[in-house]
């Protein structure tokens, strides 16, 4: 190792640089797979989603399914539902010594069923499971919440369980009843809240009212039966013929489109990598994500093996004539088998050694890269640490074998002789596996390329609304009957460039659906609906392209008016939809009659990834809903903007916080998967491109080590540098060239794959792939000729002096 420090270095730290790298992916798809596996049973805990065809999939259902699945399917053993509360302001009572109250802004709050801790067995911590959710006004706080209000340590000393928290606006007294560790869950929380006092909202029958997260756990003799999972299925079916469904005939979705709706189960374990539907609790993460990850850990494993392995054998050849002189000096071939693994194992061992060291010193990085707070804890995953070790052990004798079983064979007389010298040069094993490198690396290159240019597409693609400078305040009902003053307020301030209240703005969850119909039509359309003013159009730059938006002094326009989307009209087949008349939830208690006042271009409401919804507007008016604040702010100054904003908030809720988002971040926050996956294939494509050449340097290294005195003679007789550079290249250029050929229609197939999970996709150009290939011929190209060109400028003397 010391004698051969080139060859060392290129070993070690290219096997180490492919460890590391396979190993911080790996904590990461390792976490990805992890997601609500610490559930006991988990196996057989699903959630119930609602399936609704062409209009909607959601992973919400109606209040009422509950009680019919408890007194309908005897194959449940369990079912509990979370609702989604509003943003809340909590209040911690005011104790002597303090001298104002301690205010807090939760928003990720759900109220749960009794039995929701017995389906979905988050940690209990503090607390018992039987009873803290059954006792009255009973709060379940994360361990993080609980630290929040009652300071660091206060779980560990006991001081939570009993403490008061004043619940929202009506301040009312609830109890912390349990502190939970939610661990890796789809279902982000802060606080779970007994149904104490909500039964108005957890008795509804509303069939039509998609807003519990249905959970249930089938009974043990069922998980592993198809035939009793078919049948607790029929009878789910059962349940939507005898409620869900005439109950939606009747209105939201009409009768031709209920026949589409059904309700079907979704293990708990699959949701984070495999749910994309409206309504989840936050954008999962993407199974298409965590397999382009391992496959990219698994190649540059694989390339840092056969720069270890083409390297350890292409060095045999200097060793052949000492493998010569120790068996003549009565060597056993054991004892040289024994020895060439040996040194491949200690060579795979500091690598290993190295890659651990790498990976810690990466973790924040890293960290920082996925989203994650990963932690790589070794010991409390032994059999990760030995598989890997195994590994290293692996590779090591692999690596070492061809040396140790190739070598040790030959007649030392043949060896001394100088007669293998012929048969150990660059193999045509040797060229597939150079190949082999570059086919990954080549198909890296146009994978990454593509995957930057999609989200370069989805990024500037045109939306139908401006998301730039646009602040979304949450408003759970505090601004309500002042909402005009507060609006004139804000107007008022120097960054504040229009304002506007809605009930529904594109990429927030706060969205209801209603049935709509031409007058006369048999059925309806269930569409997208939300209240908005007359600033609407112009705060969000919406493009009205027939007829015009609301006006504040039409009092038609706040009785009756009707703004549409494009797919709302096609949806609803109206060929000249002004002035059309249209019924708004026929039969149902909120039935009205609008007219048709404006078409508005298309506009994403949803993700990029789904197609546009048809949607529907009415004038805004406050309502029992929360809704939305949206601010354009000029160009400039943020931070001065948000203050002004945030100060106009104050002097009129000077009680609750101040809780917004800025669109654009929402929008970037939904392709969180897909930035995270173009992110690192940027770094792990450059590490596999930086482990090929290290290997082809090494390679080159060797191939102009043993030519040294046929280059000397080549200049003696005249050649240039030139032409000593393209000799040496040539043979390895042809090879990247076959590299190309191999990886371009691969790298194609798998990304094409990807893209079609996008409604909305950028073309495949093949300058990628031109680019791509000339790429990897230039960095081939420079990594060789840094070893050609320094040998030949060596002096040919200097390689002739031993002739």
């Amino acid at each position: 190792m010391l004698k051969n420090k080139f060859y060392t270095f290129i070993n070690v730290v290219g096997l180490a640089l492919g460890i590391s790298s396979s190993l911080l992916i790996g904590w990461y798809v390792m976490d990805e797979l992890s997601y609500d596996d610490f559930h006991q049973d988990a196996e057989r805990t699903f959630r119930v989603i609602t399936n609704g065809g062409a209009y909607y999939q959601l992973a919400t259902t109606p209040p009422p399914l509950a009680e019919a699945i408890k007194s309908s399917i005897p194959e449940v053993e369990q079912v509990a539902r979370a609702f989604t509360w509003n943003h809340s302001t909590m209040r911690l009572p005011l104790e002597e010594d303090q001298s104002q109250e301690k205010v807090f802004r939760e928003t990720a709050i759900f109220i749960v069923d009794p039995e929701f801790l017995e389906v979905l067995n988050f940690k209990l911590i503090a607390g018992e499971v039987e009873t803290a959710l059954r006792v009255p006004n009973a709060l379940v706080l994360t361990r993080a919440t609980a630290e929040r209000y009652f300071g660091e340590g206060a779980v560990e000393r006991g001081e939570v369980l009993g403490k008061e928290i004043l619940f929202g606006g009506s301040r009312d007294a609830r109890f912390v009843s349990g502190v939970v560790d939610p661990g890796a869950t789809h279902f982000p929380f802060d606080m779970l809240v007994a149904t104490t006092g909500y039964q108005e909202i957890t008795n509804s029958d509303n069939w039509a009212w998609n807003v519990m997260h249905t959970y249930l756990k089938v009974r043990p003799s069922v998980a592993d039966d198809p035939k009793k999972r078919k049948a607790l299925k029929q009878k789910l079916d059962q349940i939507v013929e005898q409620h869900a469904r005439p109950f939606m005939a009747a209105g939201e979705l009409g009768p031709e489109q209920s026949t589409q709706l059904e309700y079907e189960l979704q293990a708990v374990s699959d949701i984070h990598l495999h749910s994309d539907l409206m309504r989840e609790h936050e954008a999962n993460g993407s199974i298409e994500t965590v397999y382009v990850l391992m496959i990219v850990a698994i190649l540059i494993v694989l390339l840092a093996c056969i720069n270890f392995m083409n390297l350890t054998t292409a060095q045999a050849t200097r060793r052949a004539k000492e493998v010569g002189v120790r068996k003549v000096l009565g060597a056993p071939r054991k004892y040289l088998v024994f020895q060439f693994l040996l040194e491949s194992l200690m060579v795979s061992l500091i690598a290993m050694l190295l890659a651990l060291a790498t990976v810690e010193i990466l973790r924040i990085p890293f960290n920082k890269l996925v989203g994650k707070d990963l932690i790589f804890d070794w010991l409390n995953h032994p059999l990760l640490l030995a598989s890997l070790v195994g590994g290293i052990i692996l590779i090591g004798l692999l690596s070492g074998s061809y040396p140790a079983l190739y070598l040790s064979a030959f007649r030392p007389i043949s060896v001394l002789k100088g007669k293998l010298n012929s048969t150990l040069g660059i193999g045509r094993l040797r060229n597939a596996l150079i190949v082999f490198q570059f086919v990954v690396s080549i198909g890296l290159i146009i994978s990454t390329a593509l995957v930057v240019q999609q989200l370069h597409y989805i990024q500037t693609k045109d939306i139908g609304y401006e998301r730039e400078n646009v602040l979304v305040i949450k408003n759970d009902k505090e601004i309500q009957e002042r909402w005009k003053e507060f609006k004139e307020a804000l107007l008022q301030q120097s960054q504040v460039k229009q304002v506007s209240f809605a009930s529904g703005v594109p990429l927030q969850s706060l969205r209801s659906m209603r049935d709509f119909r031409e007058e006369g039509a048999a059925s309806g359309q269930g569409m997208q609906w939300f209240l908005i003013d007359q600033d609407y159009i112009s705060t969000l730059e919406l493009e009205v392209i027939a007829g015009r938006a609301f006006r504040v002094d039409r009092i038609s326009d706040h009785k009756s008016g009707l703004l549409l989307n494009e797919a709302a009209v096609k949806a609803l087949g109206l060929e000249d939809p002004l002035g059309k008349r249209i019924i708004k939830n026929k039969g149902e208690n909120d039935e009205e009659q609008l007219e048709v006042i404006g078409v508005v271009k298309d506009f994403n409401i949803e993700s990029f990834d789904r197609v546009v919804k048809p949607v529907a507007m009415q004038y805004y008016s406050p309502t029992y809903l929360s809704d939305y604040a949206i601010v354009r702010l000029n160009t400039g100054d943020v931070s001065a903007a948000l203050a002004q904003v945030e100060g106009i908030w104050s002097q009129f809720e000077p009680e609750n916080p101040f809780v917004y988002s800025f669109l654009d971040q929402d929008f970037d926050r939904i392709f969180r998967a897909e930035q995270r996956l173009g992110n690192v294939l940027k770094v792990f494509t450059a590490l596999a491109i930086l482990v090929a050449s290290m290997g082809l340097l090494g390679l080159v290294a060797f191939v102009t080590a043993r030519r040294t005195k046929e280059i000397g003679i080549r200049k003696v007789l005249g050649a240039s540098v030139v032409q000593i550079n393209h000799l040496i290249a040539s043979d390895f250029l042809k090879l990247v060239l076959i590299a190309f050929v191999v990886a371009a229609p691969l790298s194609y197939w798998m990304v094409e794959r990807w893209l079609n999970n996008f409604a909305y996709r950028t073309e495949i150009s093949i300058g990628i792939f031109v680019l791509a290939g000339l790429a990897a011929l230039l960095i081939a190209w420079l990594t060789i000729s840094f070893q050609s060109i320094k040998a030949a400028l060596a002096n040919p003397v200097d390689s002739l002096r031993d002739e």
